[in-house]
């Protein structure tokens, strides 16, 4: 991967834990353990891939260490946000009768990685393109983040796939959930490669991660402050599913088969 997109990937799923929160992104640390092939031309693209982010999230550098090694390139990122005493958002307070919602589409990241290593072949050259992106430069949601305190009970990012993380709130909060598999939502690229591929199902969308879109849970009450908070930042939520008694995550298919 090219030494900017990889800075940049690793800014922005540390951002992406800050958003699940809630929390204004501040600063961040970075260790780097670097191997004798990493040269001064692929330092200098990392760097310049940090400050397009940093500019872009109005974060900074405080600090961190850099170590040579034999074995292969590690990047570790520590960041720190801000956020009122009590006002975070946390994955053990979901509450039964909860909606379940998420940011974005879901699957692109998974589907993208199956192009970069030859299980799927996409000609065109503008889908590929698109889908690539999503996985080498997720978009935290850091202003929806924000904008979830005092409407969500509680949320997390998706970077191990949608039915894995939701199980993450489910399990902290001692409920299960019923997702719609209808409702989970779709870029138009993804729908178009899944209706003709045999080699990708509803369940490589559901398992697949490096999404980064937010899952959280939220009182019926507030449909419609999220409605407009998804107007206001020009993102899609959709609603996908429900809080329940339980300690697992159901997902139910077009004819109220569960998958």
């Amino acid at each position: 991967d090219p030494a900017e997109f990889v800075a940049r990937k690793c800014l922005r799923v540390n951002l992406s834990d800050i958003a699940a929160m809630g929390a204004n992104p501040m600063i961040y640390f970075i260790a780097l353990s670097l191997p004798k092939n990493i040269d001064h031309k692929w330092l200098k693209l990392f760097a310049h891939g940090l400050q397009h982010d940093q500019d872009t999230y109005k974060i900074n550098l405080s600090g961190g260490d850099t170590v040579s090694t034999p074995g292969p390139l590690t990047v570790s990122v520590t960041m720190l946000g801000q956020i009122q005493v009590d006002k975070a958002l946390q994955r053990s307070n979901a509450k039964l009768g909860d909606d379940i919602w998420v940011s974005g589409t879901i699957g692109d990241a998974g589907l993208a990685l199956k192009i970069i290593k030859g299980e799927i072949c996409v000609d065109d050259f503008g889908t590929r393109k698109f889908l690539i992106e999503r996985f080498h430069l997720p978009e935290p949601r850091v202003t929806l983040g924000i904008g979830l305190i005092g409407i969500a009970n509680s949320a997390v990012d998706v970077s191990d796939g949608l039915v894995a993380d939701l199980e993450n709130i489910c399990n902290a909060s001692g409920l299960g959930a019923v997702v719609q598999g209808s409702k989970i939502p779709l870029s138009d690229k993804l729908s178009l490669i899944a209706a003709n591929s045999e080699v990708l199902s509803l369940s490589d969308i559901l398992s697949g991660g490096d999404d980064y879109e937010l899952i959280f849970t939220a009182p019926p009450k507030h449909a419609g402050d999220i409605e407009y908070l998804s107007e206001k930042i020009g993102l899609g939520i959709s609603r996908i599913g429900t809080i329940v008694k339980g300690d697992c995550v159901r997902i139910i298919g077009t004819e109220g088969q569960e998958l």
